[in-house]
């Protein structure tokens, strides 16, 4: 496991890509962009990336190994178009996010078969 919570951290660090990792946690940093390079995280079963300024982009690719994707209290605006990898992804944490259950049927097709846990109604406030 990688551990980097709490490291205000603002960019991905290169320990992430340096070696095979079963699960990382890089919660409550400064992280603002989802890597394009992300599916190359083979082995990697559980990511949490919860309170971080990060947003997805329209075509969202992910490790085909992941499990559980943290993006609890996250600045998650929209849900993607596409979506590639994700072929064991079981449970998906969009709480507190710029997502409620209004989007919940969108986000089914896209992630078909995983756990999906949205707050109920969208405060949509500004978060940072």
């Amino acid at each position: 496991s990688l551990s980097m919570r709490k490291s205000h951290l603002d960019h991905w660090p290169a320990i992430v890509w340096e070696q095979e990792w079963n699960e990382i946690d890089l919660r409550k940093n400064k992280l603002e962009s989802w890597p394009d390079s992300i599916n190359a995280l083979t082995g990697v079963a559980v990511l949490r990336l919860a309170q971080n300024p990060i947003d997805w982009p329209d075509t969202l690719i992910g490790p085909s190994t992941l499990r559980y994707l943290d993006l609890w209290d996250t600045d998650i605006t929209t849900v993607p178009k596409v979506v590639q990898g994700f072929e064991s992804l079981e449970e998906l944490d969009l709480r507190e996010t710029y997502l409620d259950e209004s989007h919940r049927e969108a986000l089914e097709r896209l992630f078909p078969g995983v756990k999906i846990h949205l707050t109920p109604r969208c405060n949509c406030l500004p978060k940072r």
